[in-house]
């Protein structure tokens, strides 16, 4: 034992601490790259040996999930244990349905209003006005948002969704019946379009099967024609963007739909179009407000586009509208999918600017002892008017009311002491959402008051019911007993108790009291004593007659 302390004795002075340069070089740490490139190596050794044990990746030694190889994405590749429906986008969608109809027979309402970019709604079918004739014309839809109206041969009556064949420029077109009857008149006056006008194209027929199979080949054609005219137009250098393409319906013309900021020599891409497609060739220009229409899309609010659902009328918007409706001039959140204003600013303009009329003008400063305060913004519908000191940045919210009085005093020279004297304390956005929510549940439990009473009032209303019904049956069982009507002698009057009505007819005596009721319990006879007669008094009771000799009989025998 001494000799081993000693040897550690030793070693202990051996390790003793050297010189300081010493320290330096033993004592030398690795930097970061070092470090990082020390746990790349191990990492590269350690999933080298798990592929030579395994063949796949694992969880590394650093907790990190390494995906295996053969792994599936679930958000982009599909699981080939599960079926899988493939999407494939239909060419009838932009026409009105979701597939091809069939010859003779009316497309569905809820399958032409599903597909249609603007519906329209017949609010006369089925009615039509005696002794008028009925109207000749009818509306029918094409791709996307194109309509027009058709004049009927004599002795042909379609309904909406029938798939029709009309006259083109030149050949037939195939489309939907979209409105008939007054509506479409009063549409056409909508329109402009004159109904006695000779020039009116004429709907030849139903569409037959025929008809339908080059309706078919025509439409698959448009997609790529599409894609080749975008080249095309590309490599001629012409600043124009086609939007969309529309065969005719016997696939003998094709209408290009473009925009262009400037106008654009086109013949050249004419001449190139026919020799590719080897149809007629028709360019149509169109501003981006009706391109967004025949594309769609979704708007900021989340819905569909209103040029793409029911909007056909483009009126101008300008920024007065964002103005009037106190918006602040932003150009990103103002503009819509086309690039222009968005014309939902001009649907409620006209409500704030009525509103407005009663606020005191904008720009009149208030002048106070304490400083000028000047205007900054207003809230229309809280009739709140926001002012601030000269140089300074904190608001102050001023009833409009009041800023009238204000605007008044200093006409007749009067200054308040201060703006905050005349403040008003604005409930806040989690404030009103708490108000809002109380409101809601004490609305709950006064319906759920309502619904107790109520169940209450029936279940009294079936207990006075039953409670009468037992009235009536036992009134009834003394009836057919012992109260058998008198017929009374010739000559001699009945008296008869008047019986009062009530609303539902039943009688008024014949209503449920408590009271009586228990009275008339307590001093009834029961049932049993009712039925159990005395055998001693042969006449007494409906069969007392019958039983009467049979007793007797029976007793003289015993």
């Amino acid at each position: 034992m001494e000799e081993k302390k000693e040897n550690g004795k030793k070693m202990d002075n051996e390790e003793l601490p050297k010189s300081v340069e010493e320290t330096e070089v033993d004592d030398n740490v690795a930097t970061a790259e070092e470090m990082e490139a020390f746990i790349r190596d191990r990492r590269e050794r350690e999933k080298n040996e798990r592929k030579e044990r395994h063949g796949e990746d694992e969880v590394d030694v650093f907790g990190e999930y390494m995906a295996p190889e053969n792994s599936i994405d679930p958000y982009l590749e599909p699981d080939p244990t599960l079926p899988w429906v493939k999407y494939e986008e239909s060419v009838f969608l932009s026409r009105g349905c979701k597939k091809c109809p069939e010859s003779y027979v009316p497309v569905s309402e809820t399958e032409t209003r599903s597909c249609s970019k603007v519906t329209s709604c017949n609010w006369m079918r089925g009615i039509r006005q005696p002794g008028i004739k009925p109207f000749d014309c009818v509306e029918v839809r094409f791709k996307n948002n194109r309509k027009d109206f058709f004049r009927l041969p004599d002795g042909l009556d379609v309904t909406e969704g029938d798939v029709v064949a009309v006259e083109g420029t030149p050949g037939h077109d195939i489309g939907i019946v979209s409105l008939t009857g007054e509506v479409c008149r009063i549409q056409m006056k909508k329109r402009r379009v004159d109904p006695d006008d000779e020039s009116l194209r004429k709907l030849f027929r139903r569409a037959k099967s025929t008809d339908l199979e080059r309706w078919v080949s025509s439409l698959k054609n448009e997609h790529q024609a599409l894609i080749k005219t975008r080249r095309i137009a590309a490599d001629l250098n012409l600043e124009m963007k086609v939007n969309d393409v529309e065969y005719q319906g016997d696939n003998a013309k094709a209408i290009f739909y473009y925009t262009a900021d400037d106008r654009v020599d086109f013949r050249t891409l004419i001449k190139v179009l026919a020799e590719e497609f080897h149809v007629r060739i028709e360019m149509k220009q169109i501003g981006v407000r009706q391109e967004a229409g025949k594309v769609g899309g979704l708007g900021t609010c989340g819905r569909e586009l209103c040029c793409s659902t029911w909007l056909t009328n483009f009126k101008s918007v300008t920024t007065s509208a964002a103005k009037t409706q106190q918006i602040l001039p932003n150009p990103q959140k103002l503009a819509g999918q086309c690039g222009k204003l968005k014309c939902c600013l001009n649907f409620e303009c006209e409500v704030y600017a009525d509103a407005l009329k009663k606020f005191p003008p904008a720009n009149v400063s208030i002048r106070f002892k304490k400083g000028l305060a000047q205007y900054k913004k207003t809230d229309v519908f809280r009739g709140i008017m926001w002012y601030a000191y000269e140089g300074e940045n904190e608001l102050y919210a001023i009833p409009a009311e009041s800023v009238k009085k204000l605007i008044e005093m200093n006409h007749n020279q009067e200054y308040p002491e201060k703006l905050e004297d005349y403040q008003v304390e604005l409930m806040s956005t989690a404030a009103l959402i708490q108000e809002t929510d109380n409101a809601e549940f004490e609305r709950e439990l006064r319906r759920m008051a309502d619904e107790m009473t109520d169940s209450d009032s029936q279940s009294v209303a079936k207990e006075q019911k039953r409670g009468g019904a037992e009235d009536r049956r036992s009134r009834g069982n003394d009836k057919g007993r012992n109260n058998r009507p008198r017929t009374g002698e010739p000559g001699e009057k009945l008296e008869r108790r008047p019986t009062g009505r009530n609303r539902n007819g039943a009688s008024e005596n014949n209503r449920f009291n408590p009271a009586t009721e228990n009275a008339v319990r307590e001093n009834a006879p029961s049932r049993r004593d009712e039925y159990q007669r005395p055998r001693n008094n042969p006449g007494s009771g409906r069969h007392a007659g019958r039983r009467g000799p049979g007793r007797d009989r029976h007793e003289g025998k015993e």
